[in-house]
């Protein structure tokens, strides 16, 4: 019976022992934009894992903070003022 094995994001970069909170954003663009938005949230420190996706939203991310404030300032500011985010969703890991 063949053994079950983890499938790893080629863009997940190791939990940091700091990072108490988790958090994933859903990212919409504009079209023909998302590799540059990748490139640059791969740039920034609390960024674990970023995935292209389908569906109703562009980009996956996964972030790891140690506070809420972070969060926030993060999302609103860094992330969602990049060029061609159209919107954000954050959901925050229980």
């Amino acid at each position: 019976m063949p053994r079950s094995t983890s499938v790893k994001s080629k863009t997940e970069k190791p939990l940091a022992a700091e990072s108490g909170l988790r958090a994933y954003v859903l990212i919409q663009t504009t079209p023909g934009r998302v590799e540059g938005i990748i490139r640059s949230l791969k740039r920034m420190p609390a960024v674990l894992s970023v995935d292209p996706v389908t569906g109703p939203y562009d980009i996956v991310v996964m972030l790891g903070l140690s506070e809420v404030h972070q969060l926030s300032q993060l999302v609103a500011g860094t992330i969602g003022g990049l060029r061609a985010v159209t919107r954000t969703t954050t959901l925050i890991c229980a």
